[in-house]
């Protein structure tokens, strides 16, 4: 089921309201509400998934084959992949004919069976005329588009989800994201490590957007490979999803509400394991957010592009902010590598 987390702050805003009021109950009455979207996650029985959301293959600029490059992420033991073939690159693209063109997909095409591999494969493509979108779970296409409006307009009609592939390569300002994200609740998110750590300032953005739309609604960050060369760009960048059963449902759940980690490894699999976030729960009584991590150096809590605090709890009644979101990055040895979580909304109810 869907958790709509917006609505559900603000019903837990309401019945705290209430409840001080008419039964006098201010000693358990909670001083904050947190839209946190790790909130339902039960972390003894769900499970941790490796994901990379942005991929390429012969089928557009990529070197690799569709079989060669599942294979080489199947090794590396990622669970969830897409194939995100440019729109406007490769042999089955047409010009002349949008509705001719297809998404590298299904993965039997090319010899592949997920279910063999134990794996889930979303259906993708890279939108690509306009700044790049990343398009999921249907099949649009169209190298003709004149906007990024027309081709979200587009995946919103097919009922797929969008995220923003490296916004850093464009020169776009704050308020048009964040108008972008005010106009398409499928557009859940943008990339904010790809390729390595090519566009360094678009955590940047992320958090400025974050700020904007704190009273509105959450923006999710996520890392991908953007993987065109098998033997350079493969395997630094990934998403770790929380799923309570392996199905491609829950891959999609866990995409449009967050349940999910990014993680940047400087040397990807040949260097040290990143750290692990193995829990974090938020507080509504005491404003309180713990964070449970293994294989770390450090835990920056960071509100508005600030660091505002470091370790394993923050109280948030110690900052500036009596509302607004924070979110954690836990970095390993060197700060070579590291995992992050999505941002958490927060208000204070009362001093």
């Amino acid at each position: 089921m869907k958790i709509k987390r917006i609505n559900k702050s603000n019903g837990m805003i309401t019945l705290f309201l209430v409840c001080a009021l008419v039964f006098g109950c201010s000693v358990h009455t909670p001083q904050w509400a947190f839209d946190n979207p790790y909130a339902e996650v039960d972390w003894q029985t769900y499970q941790a998934y490796k994901a990379n959301l942005h991929t390429h293959t012969t089928m557009s600029d990529g070197k690799g084959t569709p079989a060669e490059v599942i294979d080489r992420y199947a090794r590396l033991k990622y669970a969830i992949l897409s194939l995100t073939d440019h729109d406007t690159l490769g042999p089955e693209r047409d010009r002349d004919h949008p509705e001719q063109h297809r998404t590298t997909w299904p993965w039997q095409t090319f010899g592949r069976d997920p279910d063999s591999l134990g794996m889930i494969a979303i259906e993708g493509n890279e939108i690509s005329r306009r700044d790049h979108i990343g398009s999921f779970f249907n099949d649009y296409g169209n190298p003709n588009i004149d906007s990024e409006q027309e081709a979200l307009d587009e995946i919103g009609r097919r009922n797929g989800l969008a995220i923003l592939f490296h916004p850093g390569r464009y020169n776009k300002s704050v308020e048009w994201y964040v108008d972008l994200f005010r106009s398409y609740p499928h557009l859940i998110g943008f990339e904010i490590y790809n390729q390595g750590d090519r566009y360094s300032g678009d955590r940047t953005t992320w958090d400025a957007i974050l700020k904007d739309l704190a009273g509105e609604r959450l923006v999710w960050g996520f890392s991908n490979d953007d993987m065109h060369n098998p033997e350079t760009q493969l395997g630094r960048n990934w998403n770790v999803l929380l799923l309570p059963d392996f199905s491609a449902e829950q891959v999609r759940l866990a995409m449009e509400n967050g349940v999910f980690f990014y993680v940047y490894s400087v040397d990807g699999h040949q260097g040290e394991a990143p750290p692990e976030i193995r829990r974090i729960e938020s507080d509504p009584r005491k404003g309180v957010i713990r964070l449970s991590a293994h294989g770390h150096e450090r835990i920056d809590w960071i509100v508005e592009g600030e660091i505002v605090h470091q370790g394993d709890r923050v109280q948030l009644s110690k900052i500036d902010t009596a509302n607004g979101t924070i979110r954690a990055v836990v970095y390993g040895a060197d700060d070579k590598s590291l995992i992050g979580t999505q941002p958490i909304r927060f208000q204070r109810l009362s001093d």
